[in-house]
């Protein structure tokens, strides 16, 4: 992924955006044993709370800002 999508994906996160593909992608990545919990993004509010501060362990990425971009889950799920 390049660092627009990149960016694009936070900005989506900042303003909230949920779409019904982006809750489905969440309680995809909430369930994965892939996603861990890490304390230091749990700053970061989300109305989508199920995911706040998980990252993929695939990928490295935050799974708020993952689940909201143009890329692939890197495990094919969705």
């Amino acid at each position: 992924m390049n660092i627009l999508e990149i960016m694009k994906a936070w900005i989506k996160v900042k303003q909230g955006l949920v779409t019904p593909e982006i809750t489905n992608r969440a309680s995809i990545c909430e369930v994965c044993p892939s996603a861990r919990y890490k304390e230091h993004l749990d700053f970061i509010d989300d109305e989508l709370k199920e995911v706040q501060g998980l990252v993929c362990l695939e990928c490295s990425c935050p799974i708020i800002a993952k689940i909201r971009s143009t890329d692939k889950c890197p495990l094919n799920k969705w």
